[in-house]
């Protein structure tokens, strides 16, 4: 019997998906990873050469999973022979690993939290074909405290993905609206109206304190049991078995707000807003029309 298909965490980056997946992963009837950004390609063979040549550690997350998940733990030996495993794989569709991977978890659930493939078309028509009855957790922060986490963490960074460039600037200039709006408005066009899909839109505003009533609310809302212990688990996102660093040969696969320490520059307004200079760029640039319209839609003021 095919397994249930996974709960995708899709969310703009630092908007705390992988938070969201440390709360929904403590649920007993749920099994959360790290991000797996399978969608990137259609198969196995693809998507590793693509983790081989690329900038960031895209296949730390999956690693990690596959090393659980089939082989017990996610100690050094085990990532290995989970690369070995999906290198004996190459031919296999991305889709597949998906399936084999929600088996594993079986009876429970499989949780993805993913901030990469919301950001391109491409990659979110390969979910939806990959798990056409999919439910997605929209998880949504305010795009100014949000662009505020990021922008602090890039100007740290040598080297920044075109996705959160402003290129109409000479020299270009890093601007996290631009992926904030991609990912929903990607979000909104490509997965709002398919029958299939399930969206529930959830503010990590209203449960990044973890209280009882947002977690119940959390689960109320993706139909989850809601019982006490339940509760009181998703309550110590910290006992995640993925929670922090994983080890030396595939330590990431969680985002950088949940790992690292990120200082806001002290000049810097940090009271959410849509209105107004962002205190990210030097140019006088305020949100897009189009942003602030999107941004109210989903709730935002």
């Amino acid at each position: 019997m095919r397994p249930v298909d996974p709960i995708f965490i899709l969310a703009a980056p630092f908007s705390g998906a992988s938070f969201a997946a440390a709360i929904l992963g403590q649920h007993p009837s749920l099994f959360a990873v790290p991000q797996l950004d399978l969608f990137m390609a259609d198969y196995v063979g693809e998507l590793l050469e693509i983790v081989d040549i690329g900038q960031g550690a895209h296949g730390d997350g999956l690693m990690r999973a596959l090393a659980v998940l089939e082989f017990g733990g996610q100690d050094d030996d085990h990532i290995e022979r989970a690369r070995r495993w999906l290198q004996s794989r190459a031919d296999v569709s991305t889709a597949e690993i998906l399936h084999t991977l929600a088996t594993m978890a079986a009876p429970r659930r499989l949780v993805v939290p993913d901030v990469e493939t919301p950001l391109r078309t491409s990659d979110l028509l390969r979910l939806r074909t990959a798990a056409p009855r999919a439910e997605i957790l929209q998880l949504l922060r305010h795009p100014y405290a949000q662009g505020l986490v990021q922008a602090a963490w890039l100007r740290e960074r040598l080297f920044v993905p075109a996705d959160f460039k402003d290129h109409s600037r000479q020299p270009p200039v890093i601007d996290p609206q631009l992926g904030w709006f991609r990912v929903h408005h990607n979000i909104e066009r490509l997965l709002a109206h398919e029958a299939q899909i399930r969206i529930v839109r959830q503010r990590i505003e209203d449960i990044d304190v973890a209280s009882v009533a947002s977690l119940h609310a959390l689960c109320t809302a993706l139909g989850l049991p809601a019982e006490d212990v339940a509760l009181a688990a998703m309550a110590q996102p910290d006992d995640w078995s993925f929670a922090g660093f994983g080890p030396p040969s595939a330590p990431y696969g969680l985002e950088a707000d949940v790992l690292e320490s990120i200082t806001l520059p002290r000049r810097w307004d940090q009271t959410p807003r849509l209105e107004g200079v962002l205190p990210w760029r030097d140019d006088g640039c305020a949100f897009s029309p189009d942003l602030v319209e999107l941004a109210r839609d989903l709730g935002y003021a």
